[in-house]
């Protein structure tokens, strides 16, 4: 009886890591991967619910069954953000004396700048578009270079052409890492 509980924990908990992370990647717009996910996913619904329905006069089952789906929502979030897929647009807003747009540019990674107004000062806006994974290391780079800097992430739904699109791909976790050391 524990072997099957913890069977249909394991299975119910696999099963939501990967549609949540197939739901993830169906919003990012990797329709076939996601779909491909789908049918793993479905073979472990199958399982596990299979397991449960043909005993629902056992409470442990649709209690480990619970559980399963529980530990599964939280396994499928961190998969997916360990996974990074995708890309995160950067905001960043500087003073007119930053240098942090060439320390980015060093690094490899495509800046787009401009001249703001703001707080009734000149200030320099940057626009920057990078791979996911690479987000942190960015942040780091961006308080380690400018600790004023004001910085709003998001993530685009669609990139399409443009400097940025090719500097995405070449861009180097070595150049970052080694400009963050060379300010």
């Amino acid at each position: 009886m524990i072997g099957q509980l913890a069977l249909i924990f394991i299975l119910e908990a696999a099963f939501v890591t990967v549609m949540t992370c197939r739901w993830i990647i169906l919003v990012k717009g990797s329709r076939y991967l996601a779909a491909s996910a789908s049918f793993f996913e479905q073979m472990l619904n199958v399982m596990a619910l299979g397991l449960v329905v043909s005993n629902l006069d056992s409470p442990a089952r649709v209690v480990a069954f619970g559980l399963g789906y529980a530990v599964g929502s939280i396994a499928g979030s961190w998969a997916e953000e360990k996974l990074a897929f995708g890309y995160t647009m950067f905001h960043v807003v500087t003073s007119p004396g930053s240098n942090l747009a060439e320390v980015l540019r060093t690094s490899g990674i495509g800046v787009t700048t401009w001249k703001a107004d703001g707080g009734g000062s000149g200030r320099n806006m940057l626009y920057i578009v990078i791979r996911r994974r690479l987000t942190a290391q960015i942040l780091k780079l961006i308080k380690e270079t400018d600790r004023e800097a004001f910085t709003v992430t998001s993530e685009p739904q669609m990139l399409k052409g443009g400097f940025l699109r090719k500097a995405i791909k070449t861009t180097s976790r070595v150049a970052i890492e080694d400009s963050g050391s060379a300010k």
